[in-house]
């Protein structure tokens, strides 16, 4: 899309950030003359823990400008404005009229450039004077705008914009507004100290009252602030991040407040949710469990692992199988599982074929058929037109194949079609969305190496299940087996894994709905060659929906 139009009516006298700002804006959809009455209003918040921290500062900072025509709007950490400052009837109509109205979202790709927009984009302070605003109806403003961010999480909290009429710029303002914005940040800290503070006396409260029950508080930022010694016992560190789903559905309202739980360590619990208080701390509390899961008598069906039942039903009637998934899943592993203690299996790479030639290659095919071995055909995906109708005849008359490959939705029309011949199907899933079982994954995977003279301590098992594991399986293998070279005994730190698995990425700290959302934006961004247009097509959603989540969500676009 051409770019040019978005800065041919910008004053020669535009900084960089600026000009890029009306290209983003430009290229989002949004036009200068577009009217700001289009976007919704949302209801405000007047309780939120923003504004209990700013108020008190922006009551100061109006005593200082009643002098002068410029006064503050405050927005959250969407963008939205919550507060216009104290303000006169008059400037309150030519807001109203403007469209600077409280609920009202300020992104670039919903109102272009201005001095919430470009600070919430940017996360630095940024100058918009005049007819720097993208929108008509703003250029009568010129504004100062600086984001909060919060002391305690480092994430945004909202952008705060110092406004007044075009023409009435003071370089003395951008000082004074940095000023107040760090009196909101301190604000901020001191109210997480508050609340920390009451979340210990709650939880001191609880263990008072209750003894015999297992105790656990969680801060508003989803961090285990303290447990009893019941608690450590029976939860782990792998643990902690489905605890932190529970605390978000219950402040939510979506989440029960008696919830089933099943440990890491194999135990069925009941816990208690209690929001502690307005500030989204919470209490999970439950009473001892001494008995584990019997998946062969007290577990339901549903809870057998999917791949296990299918294995067992393909391999109990000797059924052609489909084996799929992405590489390092464990696909030749899994398809090997489908042969008994007593049953011979021959494994032939399609990779080979052109090493050994066709004929002899499925000469191969056809003795191993005929001895009822299991054939276990890698990567059938390489598989020409000719061979696969080879194959694909082999199963129609009874061949005990189990084929190998990508997932389903990577294959081609042929090659779906021979998978879809087979009676059994597996899809393995990766690693990045069995976070929860990582750790236990992990666990193994050192005893075996290390005899059990070595443990993860739980801080690190939580790093390893943060991790998107690419190379799933076999780059989780690689890693475990390199830090037991290092250290066969005693703890292993974070500080003992390769350096480049040390930190987290940002999508690791997103909810599931977050990931899934994050997933497939990625997935249509893949498809679509990096077209956003075409993407939010493919998505359903507008193009601003899609701007607003991939910054919203982090995603490098």
């Amino acid at each position: 899309m051409d770019v040019a139009p978005a800065t041919a009516e910008l004053p020669s006298t535009a900084t960089d950030d600026i000009r890029t700002s009306w290209e983003r804006s430009w290229m989002s959809g949004v036009r200068p003359d577009l009217s700001l009455e289009r976007l919704d209003a949302v209801e405000v918040d007047t309780g939120s823990r923003l504004l209990r921290a700013a108020l008190p500062v922006l009551e100061r900072v109006a005593d200082a400008l009643s002098e002068t025509s410029y006064f503050t709007v405050l927005a959250d950490n969407a963008a939205r404005i919550v507060h216009r400052g104290r303000i006169s009837h008059r400037t309150s109509d030519v807001l109203d009229h403007t469209g600077v109205v409280l609920g009202r979202q300020f992104t670039e790709d919903s109102t272009g450039t201005n001095a919430i927009a470009a600070p919430f984009e940017l996360r630095r302070g940024v100058a918009v004077r005049g007819g720097e605003h993208f929108a008509q109806s703003l250029r009568v403003y010129s504004c100062y705008g600086y984001p909060i961010i919060n002391p305690v999480t480092r994430r945004l909290e909202g952008v705060l914009d110092l406004a007044g009429r075009a023409g009435e710029e003071n370089p003395l303002f951008g000082p004074f507004l940095r000023q107040a914005v760090e009196d909101i940040e301190r604000a901020l800290l001191a109210d997480s100290r508050d609340a920390g503070r009451r979340l210990l006396h709650a939880f001191d409260s609880a263990t008072s009252r209750r003894e015999d029950r297992a105790l656990l508080a969680l801060g508003a930022d989803g961090e285990v602030v303290v447990a009893n010694r019941t608690a450590m016992d029976h939860l782990d560190a792998d643990d902690h991040s489905r605890l932190r789903e529970l605390a978000d559905r219950a402040r939510a309202g979506s989440g029960g407040r008696e919830v089933r739980f099943g440990t890491a360590r194999g135990l069925d619990l009941q816990l208690t949710v209690d929001i502690a208080d307005g500030h989204g701390n919470a209490l999970i509390s439950f009473a001892p469990v001494y008995t584990r899961r019997r998946s062969t008598i007290a577990a339901p069906v549903a809870a057998v692992d999917p791949v296990d039942r299918e294995l067992a039903r393909c391999r109990a009637h000797r059924l052609a199988t489909v084996v799929v998934g992405e590489p390092g899943t464990g696909r030749s592993h899994t398809a090997r599982l489908l042969a008994g203690p007593d049953d011979a299996v021959v494994t032939l790479g399609c990779a080979d074929v052109e090493r050994v030639g066709r004929v002899a290659w499925l000469e191969r095919v056809r003795a191993a058929a005929a001895a009822e071995s299991l054939v276990v055909v890698e990567d059938f995906d390489l598989l020409d037109d000719h061979l696969l109708r080879a194959v694909g005849e082999r199963i129609a008359n009874g061949a005990w194949i189990a084929l190998t490959g990508p997932p389903m939705a990577q294959l081609g029309a042929e090659h779906r079609y021979l998978a879809f011949r087979c009676l059994g199907r597996i899809e393995l899933s990766p690693l990045r969305d069995r976070r929860s079982e990582i750790p236990a994954l992990a666990r193994r995977m050192l005893a075996e190496a290390t005899g059990g003279s070595a443990r993860f301590t739980p801080p690190t098992l939580a790093r390893l299940a943060e991790l998107d594991w690419p190379g799933n399986l076999q780059e989780l293998a690689h890693v475990v087996r390199t830090v037991a070279g290092r250290r066969s005994a005693g703890d292993i730190l974070v500080s003992d894994l390769p350096p480049e698995y040390r930190s987290a990425p940002e999508v690791a700290r997103m909810s599931p709905w977050e990931r899934s959302e994050h997933d497939a934006i990625l997935a249509a961004l893949e498809r679509n060659h990096g077209n956003k247009v075409a993407a939010a097509r493919d998505l359903g959603i507008s193009r601003g929906t899609l701007y607003n989540r991939i910054r919203t969500l982090r995603i490098k676009a």
